[in-house]
């Protein structure tokens, strides 16, 4: 049964945006220098990020910097079938490059970006598909970031595949916060690390999880918030939303409240300084990457309240 929701869940995302690609905006794009793609910063009303450079009118979605800010990692779909791959764009003294692939040679869709703490490497979720085989794996990969190239692209283990993750985050000490599609038309969970390997998947259970799938988790560096996207049954892309949950003193997570973006938005993510909250929304073109500030994280109502 959870090959269905792990299929819902990318039905979400294509919810969330998608397009056929525009070739208008890169045609147009400009010389972008300095911090966050030289953008701006916004207040506490979303704004598109990057447009014409990273948000057009192709279908972007989860995105990722690298923890020194000098590389952006991003989804993008293109075409009919909203064929997903990984684009990367670097900071150089001249300014931000062109968003290129991050992974060029690899054989199938790639999605997801995620780069670990440390900047060593890069998880990814991805499929190849294979002559002859239906439905490929949708499985979690991982790469080492060696310059400007992602070397020793490979599919993990348990508890992470075949097919029980979705969109990971990471905790300073190493833990990975996922989307196991197996429960509950999918609940958030996490893997520790002992002795260098990932234990078996722990649900974080209530008031996290209920009801309603919970997918896609940001987990802060120290563990004392999580973002996750919250999702209402057969209600349309609209009833899709952020909510945010902090640690309390007991160790115990606060009731999830949400945070007020005035629009549907999913992947969550926040930037290595803790500044600006990225998500991706469909409401004015499909599929763009929006950002900001974090003070929309700690209004979250009924944020931490037990």
């Amino acid at each position: 049964m959870y090959v269905y929701y792990v299929i819902t869940i990318l039905l979400i995302l294509a919810q969330l945006g998608s397009a056929e690609p525009s070739q208008s905006d890169s045609a147009k794009a400009p010389i972008l220098k300095g911090p966050y793609l030289g953008q701006k910063p916004p207040g506490l009303v979303p704004a598109v990020f990057a447009p014409g450079f990273v948000s057009t009118d192709a279908h972007e979605f989860s995105c990722a910097f690298a923890p020194d800010g000098k590389e952006f990692y991003f989804a993008r779909g293109t075409g009919k079938g909203n064929v997903k791959e990984i684009m990367v764009t670097r900071l150089r003294d001249n300014g931000w490059t062109m968003p290129v692939s991050a992974l060029p040679n690899f054989p199938g869709e790639s999605f997801e970006p995620r780069v670990t703490p440390d900047g060593k490497q890069l998880f990814f979720m991805g499929f190849e598909p294979k002559p002859g085989q239906g439905m490929p794996p949708l499985d979690m990969y991982c790469a080492d970031r060696a310059g400007d190239s992602l070397m020793n692209v490979r599919t993990l283990g348990a508890p992470f595949n075949p097919m029980n993750s979705m969109y990971v985050s990471f905790a300073a000490n190493g833990t990975i916060y996922t989307t196991d599609p197996r429960t509950n038309g999918a609940d958030i969970a996490r893997s520790r690390v002992v002795d260098g390997a990932y234990q078996q998947y722990e649900n974080l259970g209530s008031p996290i999880n209920g009801e309603n799938p919970d997918v896609y988790p940001f987990i802060a560096p120290d563990e004392g918030y999580l973002i996750f996207n919250r999702v209402a049954r057969g209600q349309g892309p609209s009833s899709e939303k952020l909510m945010v949950s902090f640690k309390q003193p007991d160790g115990s997570w606060g009731i999830p409240g949400e945070i007020q973006l005035g629009m549907s938005a999913g992947c969550p993510t926040v930037s290595p300084d803790g500044k600006y909250l990225f998500f991706v929304s469909g409401e004015q073109r499909k599929g763009d990457i929006y950002w900001v500030d974090f003070e929309v994280v700690r209004k979250a109502a009924g944020a931490g309240r037990k």
